[in-house]
């Protein structure tokens, strides 16, 4: 693992303490919470759950968990020990129901399957966060990280590169981070049109790989070697380019022997949540 920049975490500490804080609402008590949020700003065609599960009473921790493609939310607690984690390590966790999202910016003339009225990573952008930041969540001062497994990896990198200074580390499990090497992929073409009338589209836009000049955080990146259903070499192309080009900044790299399954995903979850305090850690001593 890399050791810690103290220039960028020092340069953390400057940004927040000159940004604005919001008002928070009350507190919400120990448990877990179900909220309903529309899909749009304006002209919302139907609300989207966000259960909340609060482990810090302080506020101070918190993770913003996003599922796979048309995965429930709830399977993240359902089928993984990361409440049990949250609890024990006093983290907040907010876990958004994301349907059929790729996390994409926006939608085109050809996007044929729209998850809700405004695009996913905009959803989590306009509505989402300044919700959570209403409810005393996701505030600049405090220490915010996103995770995701299978899209919702390809999700947690974009939702870092998209909401700077909010976010203070990510981990991404079995993701896709460029869909330009994967032109066939349904999902992307339902999103993004055909890969051969919008080459620069697919490469460009909602593209981690090519976007890698503005990571700034520290990563975890995981993905078992015999995934099927995400390449491999995705996570692998994704690391070394960050390796390479971002050599200061923290990165660990996880590639068990696993597959594209909640049994691996699980297996991760204390290495994920042993890498946030760390970092929390680290943090701390800086201030």
């Amino acid at each position: 693992m890399k050791k810690f920049s103290s220039t960028i975490i020092a340069g953390y500490i400057f940004i927040l303490s000159c940004l604005p804080q919001i008002q928070a609402q009350s507190p919400l008590p120990n448990g877990i919470h179900t909220l309903y949020l529309p899909d749009a700003v304006e002209r919302q065609s139907k609300t989207i759950p966000v259960d909340i599960f609060i482990g810090d009473s302080n506020y101070q921790k918190n993770i913003l968990v996003l599922p796979g493609w048309n995965f429930s939310r709830k399977r993240w607690l359902q089928e993984t020990s990361l409440q049990q984690e949250a609890l024990k390590r006093h983290y907040n966790l907010i876990l958004p129901e994301m349907g059929i999202t790729i996390y994409e910016s926006k939608y085109y003339n050809e996007t044929k399957r729209k998850w809700a009225t405004t695009p996913g990573s905009e959803w989590i952008k306009q509505i989402l966060i300044p919700k959570m930041q209403k409810q005393g969540l996701l505030l600049s001062h405090q220490f915010n990280t996103v995770m995701g497994l299978s899209t919702g990896g390809r999700g947690a990198v974009l939702t870092a590169l998209y909401n700077k200074h909010i976010f203070k580390a990510c981990a991404s499990l079995s993701g896709d981070y460029n869909q330009a090497t994967m032109p066939n992929d349904k999902l992307m073409t339902a999103t993004y049109g055909p890969y051969f009338q919008f080459k620069d589209r697919w490469e460009k836009e909602d593209n981690p790989y090519s976007m890698i000049d503005g990571w700034d955080i520290p990563l975890y990146l995981g993905h078992g070697t015999k995934d099927t259903v995400v390449p491999f070499d995705q996570t692998k192309a994704f690391y070394e380019k960050l390796k390479s080009q971002k050599p200061d900044i923290t990165i660990k790299y996880s590639d068990p022997e696993c597959g594209h399954d909640f049994k691996y995903w699980s297996s991760e979850v204390v290495p994920i949540l042993n890498f946030f305090d760390a970092i929390y850690a680290h943090a701390g001593e800086q201030q």
